[in-house]
């Protein structure tokens, strides 16, 4: 159960940061942000239910 909540937190994590990445106006910002959401983004990729998903 607690992986699920957790794996739940890191989707919403990624989707907040995707949010500020596009509404700021600040280029440095806007990159830093971007690389945020990618690093979430692997991380997501590699956990047990991403996988279980793949699989089904």
């Amino acid at each position: 159960m607690a992986d699920s909540e957790s794996w739940n937190e890191r989707r919403n994590q990624v989707a907040r940061y995707r949010v500020m990445a596009q509404e700021t106006t600040d280029p440095l910002a806007a990159r830093l942000l971007h690389d945020i959401v990618l690093d979430l983004e692997d991380e997501l990729e590699g956990s047990p239910q991403s996988v279980a998903l793949d699989a089904a």
